[in-house]
């Protein structure tokens, strides 16, 4: 029987051999791991490191192996069985590799009541192709009671899966009398069957559709098959398309980097836009810079910068907060001249700096990927793409790649009347100068998650116990939470968060520390609001500090918006008198 100090002595030894190249030995050490995993002795505080060499390492009989022992009825916590079949996922996407033996238990996590698990299962299901989950995929993707997007990950698995289920699932999705909303999801997954058939299918859509349901997810997936913008494009052509749905299509089309000319030139007819004007004569720029510094006003041109159609945010950051796809705009209106900005806008491909410049592969399967360069090795490439989603592409799977433009399309500026224009330049032209729109010099939080949907037990006027906000609020994953940024002068405008249909917000911000020590938290207003740092509760008409030590830690906040009645909300995370505490607030995406 091993011991403990045998056990601790093996992971050792396979955690050093690990650490080699793969080579016969490094198998032979992964192969310990997974006997380790199999006798039941290890430590509970080992379980997840070794979980996660099997599955950075192992080959389909170790991850085999890794998937029987996450699924057996008596096995792993809930928390590391999740964890282990995100590893699995992980494992599979990066190195092509699918377990081997008996996969059935797919189905029992598809039919689970977690919905981190459920979900994995549908996806697990089609990165497998486990035939045998058809019927209950084809049963997920035709009820009328599952979420969209719960929906439309089923369609896709079943299709990965090559079950013959497919076309007829497809053909309901896709009748007349389906709701707009579920024939676009049809529509979508016949993408991935027939490209021609889909576009046909697409036009007959589009040419009968209203502005009461966005077509993004429908135009993605045409985006992503290289046939597929043409297609489209060809099945439109000649076609009446409302004028709205066509700026619908085009809008979307721009917000993922993209200005495919065929399907540009069809749609931005149809919308009445002229999609490819000529450079700007000297004249005529020296012209625009001359209205920009009479007429534009850079505080309505941050909230155009704002509009989530726009999706500005997405790609660039400003004060740390945003997309991390294009460069950070801080400073921009500090070190360039008025005239550089406007041809950014208009023009974006003239002067893309080295480290934000397009690269496009696509794979074997003639699906079509554009981002930046998020990390490369030999066994496969991380691209960010324009919503910031990471997308990871195995070597083995690339046909063709190739490098070059800006994943900002030049068109946006379509959008946006003559006024909104010199608004949007006045705007980035101030950024970063002394002022309103300078370097932000306090550490105020301007990256922002809400909370997407309240529970109805705690949208009343009573704040939740400990229990209900450590497993309701504290316990939830990222999926939970909406990204939200603040103003340049670190404001939140309430009025960005009108979606929530909830009288009480819950907002979480982030802080980083290097040095424990004290903190506090300043509130521009206190009325109406409730306060943790990480689970220690705080009453936002008292003075608000704590004791943090290293590390990355929650710093959530309870808006009563019967109570709390500014239009904005704006914390500084403060460091009091002698306190030892360095940290930094948390940017990004």
């Amino acid at each position: 029987m091993l011991n403990r100090f045998t056990l601790v002595g093996c992971m050792l030894l396979a955690c050093v051999l690990l650490a080699t190249p793969q080579t016969a030995r490094a198998q032979g050490a992964t192969d310990a791991m997974v006997r380790l995993l199999q006798s039941g002795k290890l430590p509970e505080s080992r379980l997840g490191t070794v979980i996660g060499m099997i599955a950075e390492r192992g080959n389909a009989e170790n991850l085999g192996i890794l998937f029987q022992e996450a699924t057996k009825s008596d096995g792993f916590s809930p928390a590391l069985k999740l964890e282990s079949l995100q590893a699995l996922k992980k494992a599979s996407e990066s190195r092509n590799l699918v377990p081997t033996g008996d996969l059935s238990a797919i189905s029992a996590l598809i039919a689970s009541n977690d919905p981190a698990l459920k979900t994995l299962g549908i996806q697990l299901a089609g990165l497998w192709k486990v035939e045998a989950t058809a019927d209950t995929l084809a049963g997920l993707a035709l009820d009328n009671e599952q979420p969209l997007k719960l929906r439309r990950l089923a369609i896709d698995s079943l299709i990965a899966t090559g079950s013959g289920k497919t076309a007829e699932t497809v053909a309901k999705l896709t009748s007349d009398d389906q709701p707009l909303s579920i024939r676009y999801l049809g529509v979508s997954a016949l993408t991935n069957i027939d490209i021609q058939k889909a576009a046909e299918a697409a036009a007959k859509v589009l040419t009968g559709a209203d502005t009461s349901t966005d077509p993004a997810a429908m135009i993605d997936a045409f985006l992503a098959d290289t046939k597929g913008p043409d297609a489209l494009a060809a099945a439109l052509n000649g076609k009446k398309l409302d004028g709205d749905v066509a700026k619908m299509c085009l809008r979307q089309m721009y917000s993922v980097g993209r200005s495919d000319a065929s399907l540009v030139n069809v749609l931005s007819a149809a919308a009445g836009i002229d999609n490819n004007p000529d450079p700007l004569t000297e004249e005529q720029l020296q012209s625009l810079v001359a209205q920009v510094l009479k007429k534009g006003d850079p505080a309505r041109g941050e909230v155009i910068f704002r509009r989530k159609e726009l999706s500005c945010l997405k790609c660039h950051a400003i004060s740390g907060a945003g997309g991390q796809i294009g460069p950070d705009l801080s400073p921009v209106g500090a070190t360039s001249p008025v005239d550089y900005v406007i041809n950014s806008i208009l023009f974006p491909e003239m002067a893309v700096k080295e480290a934000y410049i397009m690269k496009t592969i696509v794979d074997f399967d003639g699906k079509m990927h554009q981002g930046i360069v998020a990390d490369e090795n030999d066994d496969r490439t991380i691209l960010k793409d324009a919503n910031g989603h990471e997308i990871i592409i195995p070597a083995d799977d690339i046909d063709l790649e190739k490098e070059g433009g800006s994943l900002m399309p030049k068109g946006l500026a379509n959008f946006l009347t003559e006024e909104e224009f010199l608004d949007l330049v006045a705007y980035v032209g101030e950024l970063g100068k002394p002022g309103p729109y300078g370097i932000r010099s306090v550490p105020t939080v301007q990256r922002w998650r809400v909370l997407k949907e309240v529970p109805e037990a705690l949208q009343g006027e009573a704040k939740p116990s400990t229990g209900e906000f450590e497993s309701q609020i504290l316990g939830l994953d990222a999926d939970a939470w909406l990204p939200v940024y603040g103003k340049v002068n670190g404001d939140l405008p309430l009025s960005d968060l009108s979606e929530i249909e909830s009288p009480v917000l819950f907002l979480q911000a982030e802080i980083e520390v290097v040095d424990g020590g004290d903190i506090g938290v300043e509130l521009n207003q206190k009325e109406g609001v409730t306060v943790w740092i990480i689970d220690d509760e705080f009453p936002g008409n008292e003075p608000i500090s704590a004791t943090v030590l290293p590390g990355r830690h929650k710093i959530t906040f309870r808006l009563d918006r019967r109570k709390f009645t500014g239009d904005t909300f704006r914390v500084v995370v403060t460091k009091p008198s002698g306190s030892t505490a360095q940290y930094t607030v948390v940017g990004g995406s």
